[in-house]
């Protein structure tokens, strides 16, 4: 069936497109600007959600590395500004004029650090009408957790009196904690009437001593504590390099610099010498030994002791004064024992070691502190130069680390002998020393909290 007059829909298409009257260009004409208008205004969305985005994740990471500077460095405002700078500078790039104002805030107390990050005068096709100024404002905060830091840490896995203090020794650690990962159930033995002081103390296994040893009581069954300093171990290991530049050195008396180098023999100073390290890293091969009243000195040292007859000795009549170097794969890093692939002694019997800032790094290695090597709780006797014998508390009373801004050490065994104190400072902001990575308060853990 058909009506007279009917028109289908392919001939209204075709009278619209072949139409002259212009109507068609002249909707067009109209509707163009808007379909251009709301097609731009869309991909301008995207780039603004876009660099909202940027923006947020670079004030986020901004948060983060002021916290942790924070957390290493004390809370200053002017330092946290200059770290937020950094991170926003190599994050951002100021394209088409743009603009970005970064303003930092620290709270000590809360130990909270916020950042907020403006953007203006982009050129964007239509949000730029409506946004503002700024056209952006992002913020984040962080905040570091964990007020526990870490200046002792013994690794033996299984020994025995990993971390033993006997006599009437003393470290006093009271702004760091000390760890040891032996499960041994005397991983951590204090004797007779010495006395371990820490911000806290954990042991993978278990203590032995009675309550008046230890302020505080020690944590036990906890989880080991990976060795912070590996990655840095390897990179100092590729630092040292075959040859010699110096074979046997003694000084006997007088006054002399060491310079860096290989040191190929042994060092020894000894009749009173008087010993400037001059800043620089010092690799010994053979033993160095400060002794008879010898004095060793210096700023930015670093001594790496490599192969197995290396060793360190600074007898209990000997003044030792020394600071790890400020930059370079030894910065924080003061003593270094390569792994020798057997356990090598190293002893600090000075009764006079009261500058040691730094780390004293010896994974796989023994250190002593005081006179009583073999740890048998009683003083071991020493003769003077004319055969006599000295009096016992002359013989290892020995005061180590007092007058240091900071000081930590790893080690694979850590022996405090009798009539020994060892005091682990943590005067961290206030040293020109950096603190490695992973001791001292970069054990603290730094989160976002907005």
């Amino acid at each position: 069936m058909s009506f007279r007059g009917t028109v289908s829909v392919r001939q209204l298409a075709k009278r619209w497109f072949t139409d002259c009257s212009g109507q068609f260009a002249l909707m067009l004409g109209i509707l163009a600007p808007a379909v251009v208008g709301l097609a731009g205004g869309a991909m301008d969305m995207i780039v603004f959600m876009n660099h909202r985005a940027e923006l947020q994740a670079t004030a986020d990471a901004a948060a983060i590395a002021v916290a942790k500077e924070a957390s290493l460095k004390g809370w200053n405002a002017t330092t946290a500004s200059e770290v937020a700078d950094a991170v926003v500078a190599s994050s951002l790039t100021n394209k088409f004029g743009v603009e970005h104002s970064v303003y930092t805030t620290i709270d000590d107390k809360a130990r909270r650090a916020s950042v907020r990050i403006d953007q203006d005068h982009y050129a964007y096709f239509v949000m730029g009408l409506f946004a503002g100024s700024p056209q952006i404002s992002v913020s984040s905060a962080a905040v570091v957790s964990g007020l526990t830091t870490l200046c002792i840490i013994v690794q033996a896995p299984k020994q025995k009196d990993a971390l033993v203090l006997n006599g009437t020794s003393s470290v006093t650690a009271s702004g760091c904690s000390a760890y040891s990962n032996s499960k041994s159930p005397d991983g951590v033995h204090v004797r007779d009437r010495s006395v371990l002081r820490t911000q806290m103390t954990c042991s993978a296994g278990g203590y032995r001593g009675s309550q008046s040893n230890y302020r505080p009581i020690p944590i036990t069954d906890c989880p080991p504590v990976s060795d912070p300093l590996e990655p840095r171990a390897r990179m100092i290991d590729e630092t040292v390099k075959e040859g010699c530049d110096h074979n046997k050195v003694e000084v006997k008396g007088g006054k002399r610099s060491l310079y860096p180098g290989m040191y190929c023999g042994d060092i020894t100073l000894t009749a009173g010498a008087q010993v400037h390290f001059e800043p620089g890293t010092y690799i010994i091969r053979k033993r160095l030994e400060v002794e008879k009243g010898a004095v060793m000195y210096g700023n930015g040292v670093g001594l790496i002791f490599v192969g197995k007859h290396a060793s360190l000795a600074l007898a209990n009549d000997s003044t030792v004064s020394l600071s790890a170097p400020s930059s370079g794969v030894m910065a924080g890093i003061l003593i270094y024992g390569q792994p020798a692939g057997a356990a090598r002694k190293f002893s600090i019997i000075s009764k006079n070691a009261q500058k040691l800032t730094g780390t004293v790094y010896l994974p796989d290695d023994v250190l002593t502190v005081g006179g009583d090597g073999d740890a048998d709780g009683s003083c071991d006797t020493l003769t003077d130069e004319d055969g006599s014998i000295l009096p016992a508390e002359a013989s290892c009373t020995s005061d180590t680390g007092r007058a240091s801004d900071w000081t930590a050490i790893i080690a694979r065994q850590l022996k405090i002998t009798a009539g020994s104190t060892l005091v682990m400072n943590s005067d961290y902001s206030g040293s020109s020393v950096p603190v490695p990575a992973g001791i001292g308060p970069s054990s603290s853990r730094v989160t976002l909290s907005q």
